[in-house]
């Protein structure tokens, strides 16, 4: 009898223990957490380290920061309970991402303890064979995207993931925007060929991709997920209004959180399905400016959501591990290679908000005039988007160099025609008076843009030129002191992303005769430009935060014109 009694009681010991290991263990945990806490980054561009204004306000949390939150929040509501995923654009950007190709920056990331991430356009600027080796193999985080697929269809990372919180189940579920084919180079999507082997569900007026993402909300609701969140990088101004998070809200059902990338905002709003139910979509801006929180309460099922901001706490072994990974540079990324009297900036001196992309500045004249310079060329071409980063008066370093272009692409120079030029000047004034990444900022020549006019460019599916289908908005295009003549040759600076791999939809240039090929990488040019052409010292003629007078837009636009123009674009 005692034996007996010794073995129940040993039988009861070990039900226990095993209990307990059932009730830490996050897939099985008999019910639901109270609160489930998701937070989100998005368009980091490698901003690793926290950042604060002259007055000490936090600007950027920086990677540690988000370590140091995350943390809080587990021990708030648990380590199982609180999730951290990422919307794009995380690897590029900075010189830590350009001298390693992502790789150190998603070391980063593991480090800090990533959960989730979906691709950006950016994630593939290093190559496709580079970027499935960072998602599949380096990366800790589960990389996840329904809409990158082969051509027939099969998605080349999972479409998305299922997490158990107890016995509730949340679907992540990843989209990235058909943009990429543009917004990173088109060359990484094709065979040697030439051919696309890649697709991004970007047919039909954006009805392709509603259809593709409805049969994957659809299959996760059937596999018994409670909650879909979508993690898209798709964005809204800016983007291409069939492909925006909010057109795709409107398109498609199940969905109930959006958490967005790709256009640099900041929003947290309730937008309707195609069901008429509420779908939160929220994005975080650029650069850890914010974390984004998400809280779903279980109990009364409310979601919500806030942004993380001015959060100084700092996780020190984060800081300590993010030093360690950028003393590797340091020697080379803080030698001063020239000197600044001006301020060259990507911002609007008035209303310090980003300009680069929809007006000149001096630092798109310079660039432009250093590509021009390099090569010799009548003109030079740069597109808005790839211009990252102001130099600030005083020493220029390396580093600084390479934050304006983290790209690392190459300058080239064609022959091509006047009738391409324009259409080219067109196509970067397309969006106008919205940001637009393709945007041209220019050397060699000046041109009008006349916004009443309605752009009449028209794309392909992929975002690649067609033609102009109608009156053109960019007028009076004077090369050197001369007219632009449409039926004249004219030789053409710009780099490989524009002029050999039609980035930003710039196809004009691809069969144009090639006279300079691959003659230096961009941010080399900048370097050469300053130090052999002036003298080491970019000077007063640069002065002017809104440029030399290139770029003219007629103003005097009427009310109506103006919703024309917004709605067109």
């Amino acid at each position: 009898m005692a034996k007996n009694k010794r073995l129940s009681l040993l039988s009861l010991i070990s039900i226990g223990i095993i209990f307990l290991f059932i009730s830490l263990n996050k897939n099985t945990t008999i019910s639901a957490p109270e609160k489930i806490i998701i937070l989100h980054t998005n368009d980091v561009h490698c901003q690793i380290d926290q950042k604060k204004n002259k007055d000490g306000i936090v600007t950027n949390i920086g990677y540690a920061g988000v370590l140091a939150y995350k943390k809080e929040m587990e021990n708030l509501h648990g380590i199982n309970n609180v999730t951290l995923v990422d919307a794009g654009d995380a690897i590029q950007g900075g010189p830590i991402g350009t001298l390693s190709k992502g790789e150190y920056i998603v070391d980063i990331m593991n480090y800090v303890g990533y959960d989730i991430a979906c691709p950006g356009n950016h994630e593939f600027d290093y190559g496709m064979e580079n970027f499935l080796k960072l998602s599949t193999e380096t990366s800790k985080a589960n990389y996840i995207c329904c809409n990158f697929r082969d051509l027939e269809g099969n998605p080349i990372l999972s479409p998305y993931t299922l997490i158990k919180y107890g016995d509730l189940i949340i679907a992540y579920l990843g989209i990235n925007t058909p943009e990429s084919f543009t917004k990173s180079s088109p060359i990484y999507f094709q065979d040697e060929n030439g051919n696309y082997i890649y697709d991004f569900a970007q047919g039909e007026k954006g009805q392709t991709l509603y259809k593709t993402v409805q049969k994957y909300v659809d299959e996760a609701i059937k596999e018994g997920a409670n909650y879909v969140v979508a993690i898209g990088h798709l964005g809204d101004e800016g983007a291409s209004e069939y492909w925006s998070s909010k057109s795709l809200i409107k398109n498609t059902y199940g969905i109930d959180i959006f958490i967005d990338g790709h256009s640099h905002e900041v929003y947290s709003e309730i937008l309707k399905n195609k069901k008429g139910k509420n779908v939160l979509l929220a994005q975080t801006g650029t650069k850890l400016q914010n974390l984004g929180k998400i809280t779903i309460n279980t109990k009364n099922k409310k979601i919500t959501s806030e942004f993380i901001s001015n959060y100084k706490a700092q996780d020190e072994d984060a800081v300590n591990y993010i030093e360690g990974i950028k003393n590797k540079f340091s020697d080379v990324l803080q030698e001063v290679i020239a000197k600044s009297s001006v301020t060259l900036t990507t911002l609007d001196p008035t209303t310090h908000k980003r300009a680069i992309r929809n007006s000149e500045t001096n630092l798109g004249d310079f660039c432009a005039d250093a590509y021009r310079t390099m090569v010799g060329a009548n003109i030079a071409f740069i597109n808005g988007g790839g211009i990252r980063a102001d130099i600030e008066e005083g020493d220029i370093t390396y580093e600084e160099i390479i934050n304006v272009h983290p790209f690392g692409n190459e300058i080239c120079m064609i022959e091509t025609t006047g009738q391409d030029i324009l259409d080219a000047l067109e196509v970067g004034a397309c969006e106008y008076p919205i940001e637009n990444g393709g945007f041209l900022q220019v050397s060699g020549l000046s041109y009008t843009i006349d916004p009443s006019i309605p752009s009449s460019v028209v794309f392909n599916e992929r975002g690649q030129f067609v033609k102009v289908d109608g009156k053109y908005r960019v007028t009076e295009v004077i090369v050197g002191n001369e007219p632009l003549v449409l039926n004249k040759t004219y030789t053409l600076a710009s780099h490989n992303y524009m002029i050999k791999n039609g980035g930003d939809g710039y196809t004009m240039f691809m069969d144009d005769k090639m006279i300079k090929d691959s003659v230096v990488i961009d941010n080399g040019a900048l370097i050469n430009y300053i130090t052999e052409n002036l003298n080491g010292v970019i000077g007063d003629e640069y002065k002017n935060p809104k440029g030399s007078g290139r770029i003219i837009i007629k103003e005097n636009i009427s009310s109506n014109s103006q919703e024309e123009i917004k709605n067109v674009a």
